[in-house]
């Protein structure tokens, strides 16, 4: 879009929601410098997402998300038609594997998880159709690195490579190089670098323009007792290609 076209006090608010992408709480005055904008500005746009019940002040002075927002984000996640269609296929892949499976997509500078099958296993993924997670730390956020536009890769190894296990890959040289692996291979693996004993892996599917990702994943230990590496990734480049071809790709 031409710049020309935007509103700045538009992109000012989105630029000043995108810093709170850790959920933590901010000041006006760390605000205002992270976006680059005067602090009286900043003091105004606040306001006004308070007046939306975007945010809210605490008593600490610092400013932080309200649910509303995730009332919002749940809404532009559903997407009903793409749910059904995959529907059928995570149950498949559920009873195949034992195992959770999930399908997702490029959220932002996340992986949006849009639909989920539960393992019928006791031990279940505590994530949820609507979960946002670190693109750097999942299978299906390295999938989906590896068919996206470079530029968007260097800005979210730009951001940052946050640590949530001792095995979380945050040196941004081997995250491009795993990047490349997934591209090449065809599929993504992240070995307890979201959560420890979690294993997880992950192929590409096709949605036009567009690449979401198929995932199964279980605790490390139970799933590796099951099945190999090739058969978890047979049984998901099957599944993969039923989606593509569902939906007429």
């Amino acid at each position: 879009m031409n710049t020309q076209e935007t509103v700045n006090s538009v992109v000012h608010a989105i630029k000043l929601l995108e810093q709170f992408h850790n959920g933590e709480g901010l000041r006006a005055s760390e605000i205002s410098k992270r976006i680059g904008v005067p602090r009286a500005t900043t003091y105004r746009l606040l306001k006004t997402l308070m007046a939306h019940q975007l945010v809210i002040q605490g008593e600490d002075k610092k400013y932080r998300l309200t649910l509303r927002l995730l009332e919002l984000g749940n809404a532009a996640l559903s997407i009903p038609n793409l749910q059904q269609i995959v529907a059928p296929f995570l149950i498949e892949l559920a009873e195949l594997t034992g195992e959770t499976g999930h399908f997702s997509i490029v959220d932002g500078y996340h992986v949006g998880y849009i639909a989920k099958k539960d393992s019928p296993n006791p031990f279940r993924m505590l994530s949820h159709v609507g979960w946002r997670g670190p693109l750097h730390a999942t299978a299906s956020g390295k999938i989906l690195l590896a068919h996206a536009k470079s530029e968007y890769v260097d800005h979210v190894i730009g951001r940052g490579l946050e640590a949530f296990t001792a095995n979380t890959i945050t040196d941004p040289v081997q995250m491009k190089q795993e990047i490349a692996n997934a591209r090449e291979n065809g599929f993504a693996i992240d070995d307890e670098e979201q959560s420890e004993g979690l294993l997880c892996h992950a192929v590409p599917v096709s949605l036009g323009e567009q690449i979401g990702a198929l995932s199964v994943s279980g605790l490390k230990s139970r799933i590796l007792q099951r099945l190999t590496q090739a058969e978890i990734i047979s049984i998901l480049q099957e599944k993969s290609m039923q989606i593509t071809q569902k939906l007429g790709r």
